[in-house]
């Protein structure tokens, strides 16, 4: 962004987007305000960071209008297209998909040209600038305004550095290097032509930034719906807890692995002992998409189609129109189960457990039931309980390999979640002798818990990365027997490299910028 761009947008975007959790925002419009005109109280520094959360909820590719467009990928969007798609669990609908929509699906085929639209990372290097900007300015508040207390300085600073390290993991894990901005665009004369980082540079930074955040964040908020869709330390701490599984797994470093671990196990323990979370009773499953701000919720995009028609395209993506579809592999995933679950396609009939509605995927349309008809407003979650007690599960699995007493213990923390999942006291309990039986188990696990919420292609990456790529075929295996007959012929070989596991820098991007060198595997 440029000099010229008002911060009046950013405003607009945090009071239609954000306006905010039923009353966060009691800001008017600004109008155009210059950039010396906007910094000069709270409620402009929260209308600020409003607008950020709004923006990385954004299911609009321009965060004003338009959708599943071909020239530009909104953020959501690309949760799906980036976290999802490539994973087996989650497809594309073929039919459902207009011919401007065709490089989209490469995706899915793990096709991905640099010229393909779900390469481009322009809305959240948007997201980073806005996060910049706030990081510079808000410390110069309480010099023009006395009202401005430490406090609140202390708790916005926390959330931009929270916003734009969160905002980098995407990066990072998407593209795998990409360029380090760590001050904002407000100059014509700036150079823009900055190299890529490096991996473990990038990773960090979003540590330094989620440490800072994870010590001046508030712990919770006066209004409790606000600690659902505005980060706490809690939701920093969650957000550490899987950088940390991540950087443990992917950077290769055996001297850091041990203490990555301990780290990512201390953040979930510290999310778990503050008793602000819990799973949902699985008849209730389907409120924590539907109705929103359940205790389960860590962090959420906050919608209410009542309050300023705050409404997203969650429900066309997945129901209406259809675009997104659970694969056979989500049956395959359930196929064993000896009671139904409430995250598949057949939920438990009643009496007793008690009857549920489907809430998962419905097995004849394939649609994703946690978007589904009865609501344009759905939440976007990014991180809810249950991924705490998996990513705890994980950590304890690979910091003690095939420790009996450790694996005992991971698979208590899973337990938790079939209690949930089946309704019933009798249901099947995780049995694992080693670590790698222990990792099927969470995959599946997580397979079974978080379709259609952007993480699969992630935890694949993840998992089949460890030990310089040991167990490769935990991804390679899953992705490559979703499809069928001669199409596994042709993506074996296109994923069997795991620099193909990350996404090619942008064609434009890497014209606008001199410095830019394209990911190895598409060179």
């Amino acid at each position: 962004m440029k000099h010229t761009i008002y911060i009046y947008l950013i405003t607009i975007a945090a009071v239609v987007g954000f306006s905010s959790c039923n009353g966060l925002l009691d800001v008017p419009p600004q109008g155009k305000l210059t950039f010396e005109q906007f910094w000069q109280s709270n409620d402009q520094a929260v209308a600020a960071l409003a607008g950020i959360y709004a923006n990385l909820g954004s299911t609009y590719h321009d965060f004003k209008s338009g959708n599943m467009s071909a020239k530009a990928i909104s953020p959501v969007e690309s949760y799906i297209y980036w976290g999802e798609l490539r994973g087996e669990i989650l497809a594309v609908n073929l039919g459902k998909f207009g011919s401007e929509h065709i490089a989209k699906e490469n995706v899915d085929y793990m096709n991905i040209a640099p010229v393909d639209v779900t390469t481009k990372f322009t809305a959240f290097y948007r997201i980073i600038n806005e996060a910049n900007l706030a990081i510079k300015y808000i410390p110069a508040i309480k010099e023009k305004n006395p009202a401005f207390l430490q406090e609140m300085e202390d708790h916005l600073m926390g959330e931009a550095y929270f916003l734009r390290a969160y905002t980098y993991f995407w990066l990072v894990r998407t593209f795998k290097e990409i360029p380090l901005v760590l001050v904002p665009s407000e100059s014509d004369e700036q150079d823009y032509n900055l190299p890529k980082s490096g991996t473990a540079d990038i990773y960090a930074r979003i540590i330094a930034d989620l440490e800072i955040a994870r010590k001046t964040l508030p712990l919770w908020y006066e209004n409790d719906q606000y600690s659902r869709c505005r980060a706490t330390r809690y939701t920093a701490m969650t957000v550490l807890a899987d950088v940390y599984l991540t950087m443990a797994a992917v950077l290769q470093d055996e001297a850091g692995k041990a203490n990555w671990y301990d780290e990512a196990i201390r953040n979930c323990d510290e999310v778990i002992a503050s008793r602000r979370y819990n799973l949902l009773p699985g008849i209730e499953y389907g409120n924590i998409f539907l109705n929103g701000n359940t205790e389960e919720s860590i962090w959420e995009t906050y919608s209410n189609s009542k309050v300023n028609n705050q409404v997203n395209n969650l429900y066309d993506w997945f129901t209406s129109k259809g675009y997104f579809m659970a694969s056979n592999s989500a049956d395959e995933l359930f196929a064993a189960e000896v009671s139904n679950d409430y995250r598949g396609s057949t939920p438990p009939k009643g009496p007793y457990p008690a009857a549920g509605s489907e809430v998962g995927y419905a097995s004849s349309s394939r649609y994703i039931n946690k978007y589904k008809a009865n609501t344009k407003d759905a939440r976007w979650i990014f991180y809810r309980f249950p991924e705490v007690l998996l990513m705890k599960a994980e950590a304890l699995a690979h910091r003690y390999p095939d420790d009996a007493n450790k694996l005992a213990e991971a698979g208590e923390l899973i337990d938790r979640i079939r209690l949930r999942a089946y309704g019933i006291t009798d249901y099947p309990r995780v049995e694992a002798t080693t670590t790698y039986e222990m990792d099927n188990i969470i995959l599946d696990e997580r397979g079974k818990e978080f379709i259609g919420e952007g993480k699969r292609w992630f935890e694949l990456v993840r998992f089949a990365s460890r030990d310089n790529f040991a167990h490769k075929e935990l991804l390679l295996d899953r992705v490559v027997n979703s499809f069928s007959g001669v199409d596994q012929l042709v993506i074996a070989p296109r994923i069997h490299n795991p620099e193909s596991w990350y996404l090619p820098l942008n064609a434009d991007a890497l014209a606008a910028n001199i410095n830019l060198v394209q990911n190895p595997y598409y060179q």
